[in-house]
């Protein structure tokens, strides 16, 4: 539950999509995407502070980080009745058909996420560079022989398969690579 409350305490991570190390010299901006912001909330919750640069680039690239965790998730199919079921503090990530993480956020409910650069990824919009959240049943869930897949928003050519990551996994893998 504390990760919930990390990523809703939380939910500006830099200014105008990037964001800054205030004491780091000389300072460097790091995008605000989707993956960082969920490593940048797993850091904060595991050692109970933001990160800095240097730990930033530490942990190297985000979306390495976030793909490595696929491995520890479950595989989850659409709901045959209501809407999808998420642990509160679980990472949700969407694959791509090559194994790649292409977008991650944190369930901040059993029916809700939180997370960035959502544009597109939920019927209901999103937002790019900034915060948003959505309830599960705002996900793009295919049909037929894609009907446990998700795709984006005006995108039928790409399917996503979803991955719920506890978030004491999640946590491990961001505290390994702070640790180096």
């Amino acid at each position: 539950m504390a990760m919930v409350q990390t990523v809703t305490g939380h939910t500006v991570i830099g200014n105008g999509g990037g964001w800054t190390d205030p004491n780091a010299n000389p300072p460097a901006r790091i995008a605000t995407a989707c993956h960082f912001a969920t490593v940048f909330w797993l850091f904060w919750d595991e050692f109970h502070r933001p990160p800095t640069q240097a730990e930033v680039l530490q942990m190297g690239n985000a979306q390495i980080l976030v793909t490595s965790m696929i491995a520890h998730g479950t595989r989850k199919d659409s709901a045959l009745v209501g809407s999808l079921n998420l642990a509160a503090g679980a990472i949700l990530i969407f694959v791509d058909q090559g194994g790649i993480a292409r977008h991650s956020c944190v369930a901040i409910a059993a029916q809700r996420v939180g997370g960035y650069n959502q544009l597109g990824w939920w019927s209901a919009g999103g937002a790019d560079h900034a915060y948003s959240t959505h309830t599960t049943n705002q996900l793009l869930w295919g049909y037929l022989g894609n009907r446990n897949k998700v795709h984006k928003f005006r995108d039928e050519q790409q399917w996503y398969k979803l991955y719920e990551v506890p978030e004491s996994y999640a946590k491990m893998i961001v505290r390994g690579a702070a640790q180096g």
